[in-house]
């Protein structure tokens, strides 16, 4: 089948990478608004026929984004698209996987049914919590960007020790400590709000080492902050390094990394991340690991080695 990669408006720099990649050029569409607002999306490029990845972060605003995803695959569809797969590097809405209160929605299951119903395959990458596959009702594949993270900071910084901002980050933490050959530590926290976290204690070895903070996504940075102030407490370096599959860096989170003196900050550029003077963010391309995860799904080859 012929290959036609189209991006959405969230990030086309990432779909550019993976077109050249790939030898490819991005396939034609136009996308605007109608006067009252409404999302316009037309699909200039043939697809009959065709193999179609749709490429498309669902970073802020994540409704427009959704809504612009759903659109591309339904006018693929029409057009005759023989497979349509969705390459959503961050998933929103998956933190909201879980009810918390009478009256609150599933937003986590919601995506993926309306993902679902308009495409074959979904591609994520470094999803927020473990249960995105079962909210898909096609096949689902979870990659992960920690090895590209990995390669980026190996040998960079003196006795490293890789450290989970709270618990949900354990496993995260486990994987690039196996991938660094460094020690692991976790930060106990307790979230007292959206926007504000307590951190009161570490467990592990800390002291006297280079702390590598490491979590799925930063937003509005709250929970890095509680971190490294129980680290410092504790001992470490006073370098700290933040690394992050998934820089969302909302509601002043750069001006409050920024006031931490941080010795780097490391993302990937699964969202597009805007220069600033108050922070220097390191962007790590995971347009490799989407080319290769492309490729291999065309070749009907196993994915193992690219999972989360």
């Amino acid at each position: 089948m012929r290959l036609v990669v189209l991006s959405g408006s969230a990030h086309p720099a990432l779909a550019e990478g993976i077109c050249t990649g790939l030898g490819i050029a991005a396939g034609a569409r136009e996308l605007g608004r109608f006067p009252d607002g409404e999302p316009r999306v037309v699909v200039g490029e043939p697809v009959r026929g065709a193999d179609v990845y749709l490429v498309q972060p669902l970073g802020p605003p994540a409704d427009c984004h959704l809504v612009e995803l759903l659109l591309l695959a339904d006018a693929c569809r029409r057009a005759g698209a023989a497979r349509i797969t969705a390459i959503v590097p961050y998933l929103a809405f998956a933190r909201q996987d879980r009810r918390h209160a009478e009256g609150e929605p599933h937003g986590a299951r919601l995506a993926a049914d309306l993902i679902s119903a308009r495409v074959d395959l979904a591609v994520a990458v470094d999803v927020h919590g473990s249960g995105a596959e079962g909210y898909f009702s096609v096949p689902f594949e979870h990659l992960t960007a920690l090895p590209a993270l990995a390669a980026a900071l190996s040998g960079r910084f003196p006795d490293p020790v890789v450290v989970a901002p709270d618990l949900g980050a354990a496993r995260r933490a486990e994987a690039l400590g196996a991938l660094l050959d460094a020690p692991t530590a976790c930060v106990h926290k307790t979230r007292v709000s959206p926007r504000e976290v307590q951190a009161r204690l570490v467990s592990g070895e800390v002291a006297g080492r280079t702390p590598i903070v490491v979590d799925d996504m930063i937003s509005t940075g709250a929970t890095i902050e509680a971190a490294v102030r129980v680290l410092h407490e504790a001992s470490s370096r006073d370098e700290v390094i933040v690394t992050a599959t998934h820089g969302l860096l909302v509601e002043g989170a750069v001006a409050r990394l920024g006031r931490l003196g941080l010795a780097r900050v490391v993302v990937s550029d699964s969202l597009p991340v805007a220069r600033s003077a108050q922070l220097d963010v390191e962007l790590v391309s995971i347009a490799p690991l989407l080319v290769e995860a492309i490729r291999r799904l065309r070749a009907g080859a196993a994915l193992t080695d690219l999972r989360a």
